[in-house]
């Protein structure tokens, strides 16, 4: 069981770093833009569609910013609360995608999702 749990943690820390992309491109984090146009290159995403993911993270930049000076300190809650936001976030994306870019991006999802699961036990393990 607390396998278990902790991999539901590990599936939603990075589906929280997937929403949130705090990817640090050359130390800085990526604007709502930047992770629009990464994942406009990734999915070939059109412009308008590009246009709305860049609303769509905002949205949820701004929605985090509001929610984040409440939970400060109380891990659990932060972690609850960057849960909802993710999967809100994603559901709006997924709602403007073609049948070949949601299969793409759920693709890309699982890759990244793995990947933090690698790091994690990696950090778990010492490395």
């Amino acid at each position: 069981m607390r396998s278990f749990r902790r991999i539901t943690t590990s599936a939603v820390i990075a589906l929280v770093f997937f929403a949130f992309q705090s990817t640090y491109a050359q130390g800085m984090r990526m604007s709502p833009a930047e992770r629009a146009e990464q994942l406009a290159k990734r999915l070939d995403l059109n412009e308008e569609q590009k246009a709305q993911v860049t609303r769509i993270y905002e949205s949820s930049q701004n929605n985090m910013r509001e929610k984040m000076p409440n939970l400060m300190g109380d891990r659990e809650a932060m972690r609850k609360a960057m849960q909802e936001v993710t999967v809100k976030t994603d559901k709006e994306i997924e709602k403007i995608l073609t049948k070949e870019q949601l299969k793409k991006y759920s693709e890309w999802k699982k890759e990244r999702e793995k990947q933090m699961r690698q790091r994690m036990q990696g950090r778990r393990d010492g490395n």
